[in-house]
C-alpha cells in the first residue's frame, strides 16, 4: 500500500509525461530536414551516412542505457534525453559542415536511445504501483496519439517556417523541447525494484537469456522488428512517392499532418480496438492493412494514392502501445528496461539491415518495386504467423504467466 502522498505524486506523473510529450514532439523540423542538409552542401550519400552512424550509435547505447534506468531509476534517463535532444538540435542550427551535423545526430541518437530504453518502463512502472498498470494500452496510446497530433502541427507550422529560412524550424525545434526539459525535473521516480542481480553484466546475461527463451516475447519481439523495419523503410520514401504521383511540395507539410494525426486516432483507440477483435485478430489484420498500402503505393500512380501513407500512419499510432502492452505484460519492472532496450535494439538492427536494401532496389529497379518487396515481406511475416497459430500458438500458452 503507497502513501497518499506518494499517490498523488504518481497520479501527477500521468499528465506531466503528456505535458512532456507535448513539447517534446515539436519536430518543426521534419518536412524540411532532407532540403537542409542538402542546402548546406550534403549529399545524398552523406545524408544517407548521418541516418546509418544514427541508427548505429542508438544500437550500441540503447541496451547499456536500458540497463543503467534499470539501476538508477528512468527519470534520469528522461531527463538525459532531452538534455541531449535539446544539445543535438542546437548543434544541427548553429551548423554547417558535415562533422558538426554527424555530431549533432549522435548526440540526438543518444537522445533516442535514453527515451527508448525508459519511456514504457517508466509509465508502465508508474501504473503498476498505483495498482493501474491494466490501463497501460488506453493511457500509453494517449502518449502515441500526443506524439502524432505534435508531429502533425510541428509539420504545418516547419513548412511555414521553411519559407523564410530553412534553419529556423532546425534551431525553433529545440525550444519547446526545452520546456519539455524543465518538466522532466518535475517528474517523480517509480519504485526502485531490488535486483537480485548486482552486476551488470550478469543481469544483462540473464535478462537476454530469458527474452530468447520466452517463446511469446521472442515472438512479439521479432514481429515488431519486422513490421517497424518495413514502415520505416517506407517512411523513408514517401516524399518521393509523392512528388510521383503529382502532389506539389507545398503540400507536403499538410499530408504529414494528416499522417500525424491518423497515428494519434490509431494511438488514441488502440485499446478499444485491440479488445474488440483480440491479440490473434489484430496481429493479423495490421498486417493485411500494411500489405494492401503497400501494394497500393506500388500500383496507383494519381492523387488519391496519398490516402496510403495516411493509413499506414494509423497503423502506426495503433500497433505501438499493443506490442508494448503484449511484451512488457510477461517482464517483472526491475529487468523492463532492459528487455525493452532489447527489443528496441532488434528492431534498429531490422531497420540498419533492411534500409540500404530498400534503397539499393529503388536507385536500380523502382519505386513500386521497392514497395513490392515491402508486401512480399509482409505477405512472408503473415504465412509465417499463421503457421505459429496453427502449431504453435498453443504452446506459447505455457509462458503467458512467467515473468523474468
Amino acid at each position: 500500500m503507497i502513501s497518499k502522498k506518494r499517490k498523488e505524486k504518481l497520479e501527477k506523473n500521468i499528465w506531466k509525461f503528456y505535458l512532456y510529450r507535448v513539447f517534446c514532439s515539436m519536430f518543426f523540423a521534419v518536412p524540411i530536414f532532407i532540403l537542409f542538409l542538402q542546402d548546406n552542401g550534403l549529399s545524398m550519400t552523406q545524408i544517407a551516412f548521418l541516418e546509418s552512424a544514427y541508427t548505429v550509435t542508438v544500437m550500441i547505447t540503447i541496451v547499456p542505457f536500458g540497463i543503467a534506468g534499470d539501476y538508477i531509476g528512468r527519470k534520469k534517463m528522461l531527463v538525459g534525453n532531452t538534455i541531449f535532444f535539446v544539445a543535438g538540435f542546437i548543434i544541427y542550427a548553429t551548423g554547417y559542415s558535415f562533422w558538426q551535423f554527424l555530431l549533432a545526430e549522435m548526440i540526438l541518437a543518444l537522445s533516442s536511445a535514453a527515451w527508448e530504453s525508459a519511456r514504457e518502463p517508466f509509465f508502465y512502472d508508474n501504473l503498476k504501483e498505483l495498482g493501474q498498470e491494466s490501463k497501460f494500452k488506453r493511457l500509453f496510446g494517449r502518449v502515441v496519439g500526443i506524439n502524432s497530433i505534435g508531429f502533425a502541427v510541428a509539420s504545418l507550422a516547419g513548412g511555414f517556417m521553411a519559407s523564410y529560412s530553412l534553419r529556423l524550424p532546425i534551431l525553433l525545434t529545440a525550444v519547446p523541447a526545452f520546456f519539455g526539459l524543465l518538466v522532466s525535473f518535475s517528474f517523480t521516480d517509480t519504485k526502485r525494484y531490488k535486483h537480485g542481480e548486482k552486476n551488470y553484466l550478469n543481469h544483462l546475461k540473464k535478462a537476454a537469456s530469458f527474452t530468447a527463451k520466452h517463446k511469446k516475447i521472442r515472438f512479439f519481439i521479432a514481429y515488431s522488428a519486422i513490421i517497424f523495419a518495413v514502415m520505416t523503410a517506407g517512411f523513408l520514401f514517401y516524399q518521393p512517392y509523392l512528388k510521383s504521383i503529382g502532389i506539389p511540395i507545398v503540400y507536403f507539410g499538410l499530408i504529414y499532418a494528416a499522417m500525424g494525426g491518423a497515428a494519434a486516432i490509431g494511438g488514441r483507440y488502440a485499446d478499444n480496438i485491440e479488445r474488440t477483435l483480440g491479440e490473434k485478430k489484430i496481429l493479423v489484420i495490421l498486417l493485411l492493412v500494411m500489405i494492401l498500402s503497400f501494394i497500393g503505393m506500388a500500383k496507383v500512380s494519381w492523387t488519391i494514392g496519398l490516402i496510403f501513407p495516411v493509413i499506414i500512419g494509423f497503423i502506426g499510432g495503433l500497433f505501438e502501445p499493443v506490442i508494448a502492452d503484449y511484451i512488457h505484460k510477461h517482464v517483472k519492472s526491475h529487468n523492463r528496461g532492459t528487455v525493452g532496450s532489447i527489443s528496441n535494439l532488434t528492431t534498429k538492427g531490422a531497420i540498419v539491415a533492411s534500409a540500404p536494401f530498400f534503397g539499393w532496389v529503388v536507385d536500380i529497379y523502382s519505386l513500386s518495386m521497392a514497395f513490392m518487396l515491402a508486401s512480399a515481406i509482409l505477405i512472408l511475416d503473415i504465412f509465417i504467423l499463421s503457421l505459429i497459430y496453427v502449431i504453435g500458438w498453443r504452446r506459447m500458452r505455457k509462458d503467458e504467466d512467467k515473468e523474468i
